[in-house]
């Protein structure tokens, strides 16, 4: 088992999203920028910054001092949060959304000029149960359009979605579309949202025609809940999900009335965040309540077709002993690097060439 970079800072991580480089620039910046979301006594979002690891800034003698001293990332701003943050999703390098255990989504503007800064834009409660009382919103995702009034789309306890534009949270639309928990969800294309539910089900909707279901994936072999979902970058057919038994379920959706899966058993309890590898999308990267972080190799290599056989690689670390809640794969560097929060008030991080990047 590997070990992660560990960084105490004494608050429980329960969301991280690297954030995309600023207008004007691409990312040859010698410094990269992440938000963190907390619960528990901290609710409040913090941005961070680390050096970009494709330049090498420090000399020999400079990098055995920094790794000595455990900072991976330096704190540049903070503010609070209207409850616990459930996820985080960014829409541009100067804009994120938030999920909040309130049921509200929030839009939060970052400054870079001269000392950085984050401020609460707009805010609505997105998700209510029938009595009326807040539902936790779990998960959000934004479209990917790369357009100025890309959508953000929402799911909550309340079995409900939620879209509105991320440049107007007040033209909110949702629509009840499960009586159970929903989990997870994610934009396989702009016009298609897939949905994961504490039901174990994964159901699919056209953004036309947003209450109807346009289908329904379950497993019939086992009984599952399902707490996350993802999909493959470039294969909008390709979706994972993240199970309560630490399995980690590949789907192919090509034949929606006959769809294949796979299931990697790669953790030994709930899996609460999943992830394609951005640049080596044949990697399938989850986490934890188990502590750990998996690289799991889901493409067969040397014509094995036993999933059981394509190889893990875990990921962990002797100081962090609670569950590791979320993480992620920065796009936007030629070195793999993961950031991860967990239960044990810690940052993780593992940092790999591309060129090195591999199971074992």
């Amino acid at each position: 088992m590997n070990s992660l970079q560990v960084q105490p800072v004494a608050r429980t991580v329960t969301s991280v999203r690297w954030l995309p480089p600023r207008a004007g620039n691409a990312y040859t910046d010698t410094d990269l920028y992440f938000i963190s979301g907390s619960g528990s006594k901290h609710k409040e979002l913090v941005l961070w910054t680390t050096g970009n690891p494709d330049f090498k800034q420090l000399n020999d003698s400079d990098t055995d001092n920094a790794e000595e001293s455990n900072v991976l990332a330096s704190l540049v701003a903070k503010t609070s949060h209207d409850g616990d943050v459930h996820a985080i999703a960014a829409a541009s390098s100067d804009t994120v959304a938030t999920a909040s255990s309130f049921g509200t989504i929030s839009i939060y503007n970052i400054g870079y000029e001269s000392e950085c800064n984050l401020s609460l834009r707009e805010s609505v409660t997105a998700h209510r149960f029938a009595n009326g009382e807040p539902a936790v919103c779990t998960a959000l995702s934004v479209q990917p359009t790369g357009a100025a009034d890309a959508e953000v789309a929402s799911c909550g306890e309340d079995g409900k979605l939620s879209y509105a534009p991320i440049s107007r949270l007040d033209a909110l639309q949702s629509h009840e579309v499960d009586s159970t928990v929903i989990t997870g969800i994610c934009w396989p294309t702009p016009t298609q949202l897939a949905i994961s539910t504490r039901a174990g089900q994964v159901k699919l909707f056209d953004r036309r025609s947003p209450s109807e279901v346009s289908a329904v994936f379950v497993d019939p072999s086992q009984s599952y809940d399902f707490e996350c979902i993802t999909a493959h970058p470039s294969q909008s057919f390709r979706l994972v999900t993240g199970t309560n038994t630490g399995a980690v379920l590949l789907w192919d959706i090509r034949n929606p009335k006959q769809p294949t899966m796979e299931a990697f058993n790669v953790h030994q309890s709930n899996v609460w965040s999943v992830q394609f590898h951005p640049t080596d999308s044949s990697k399938i990267v989850s986490c934890s309540e188990d502590a750990s972080l998996a690289i799991t190799q889901w493409v067969a290599e040397n014509n094995n077709s036993d999933s059981q056989n394509r190889g893990v690689r875990h990921l962990s670390s002797f100081f962090n002993a609670l569950s590791i809640n979320c993480f992620d794969i920065c796009p936007f560097t030629r070195t793999s690097i993961i950031v991860a929060g967990s239960d044990s008030g810690n940052l993780l991080m593992e940092k790999s060439p591309a060129s090195e990047f591999s199971m074992f």
